[in-house]
């Protein structure tokens, strides 16, 4: 056999590999995902200082532009901050700042329902 074609079917075996390789670990993870989310104690869990804020979007279904939005983070990047680093960077109190986070929470699940 010509040289190229040991190294196009190693090509082709390198490619499937990883392609078998890259849908398990996505599948696994979505599944995972999908029972962890389908736990009914996370569903509006109460809200504290670790838990970043696509979490707690998350929890209270409200989408991530929207939750961004009534956290009033500004500027990228916020995927992984904590409610706390935010009230942090605010200088506000961690437990003031969960407090207008459910009130904002509350007001904006009011202007969905109306």
């Amino acid at each position: 056999m010509p040289l190229n074609t040991l190294k196009f079917r190693w090509l082709i075996r390198a490619g499937f590999v990883l392609a078998i390789a890259l849908t398990l670990f996505f599948g696994v993870r979505t599944v995972a995902s999908l029972f962890y989310w389908s736990n009914p104690d996370l569903v509006d869990r109460q809200i504290e200082g670790w838990m970043p804020v696509g979490y707690v979007g998350r929890s209270w279904d409200i989408p991530r532009d929207d939750m961004i939005a009534i956290t009033g983070i500004e500027t990228p990047p916020w995927r992984g901050l904590s409610i706390e680093q935010i009230a942090e960077d605010r200088g506000i109190p961690l437990e003031v700042f969960i407090a207008q986070l459910l009130v904002d929470i509350q007001a904006y699940r009011d202007a969905q329902h109306d």
